[in-house]
């Protein structure tokens, strides 16, 4: 009876190890395929327009991978009437460019991401649609310009009143405030965008960030 006792108890430990064994195993099959889940990759395709004025035969696609700090081709594609095409997988939003065949045009910057994104580029506009986080980019820019455009109007009727001798001292110092303060707001939404910390406030400090003062600079994160 002894040995029979004995017999069974190690007999069911073995079991229970089995057991305990094999729920061990589907755990970590459950944490690797939710890893793949997080990690998925998304398919892109990104069609960039381009005017035929600015003569390009050939563009190229590259995208920063910030981890290693470099800027990897994706690849490069010949454009018919000016229609370059560039597809491929991605798995988080990132900072691209795409370069072109002579310096005429500089490297045009925009988040890669998952689905369809069209690019329009004219000799004096360009447009992304079919991405949201470029179109925060692009919201970002219509602010941007909207200020700068006011900055402008204000200098030009501070020129046109100085010619034709109507600038009196206190439209003078009126519309050097409102210059300060349309200033003041351009620096504080690309901090505000900047601090944002995504794919889109990555390409605002690349392209902008040199144009803050020292009291904006201090408040980037």
């Amino acid at each position: 009876m002894l040995f029979y006792w004995i017999y069974k108890r190690f007999r069911n430990f073995a079991t229970m190890k089995k057991i305990i064994l094999s729920i061990g195993i589907l755990l970590q099959i459950a944490a690797l395929t939710a890893c793949d889940k997080s990690n998925s990759r998304i398919d892109y395709k990104v069609t960039c327009i381009v005017d035929n004025k600015l003569h390009h035969d050939s563009a190229t696609l590259l995208v920063l991978e910030e981890e290693y700090g470099q800027l990897n081709i994706c690849g490069t594609t010949h454009g018919e009437q000016g229609i370059f095409t560039f597809s491929g997988q991605t798995d988080r939003p990132k900072v691209a460019l795409i370069r072109w065949d002579n310096d005429s045009t500089s490297p045009f910057y925009f988040v890669l991401e998952g689905g369809n994104t069209r690019i329009t580029i004219n000799s004096g506009s360009w447009n992304i649609t079919g991405s949201p986080q470029n179109a925060a980019y692009i919201r970002y820019i219509k602010q941007r310009n909207a200020i700068t455009d006011a900055r402008v109007a204000t200098w030009q009727e501070y020129l046109s009143m100085s010619a034709d001798s109507t600038l009196r001292h206190e439209d003078e110092l009126l519309m050097v405030r409102q210059d300060s303060l349309l200033n003041d707001s351009l620096q504080r939404i690309t901090v505000e965008r900047i601090n944002r910390g995504d794919a889109v406030a990555r390409i605002i400090r690349e392209r902008y960030g040199s144009q803050l003062d020292q009291e904006h600079m201090r408040q980037l994160k």
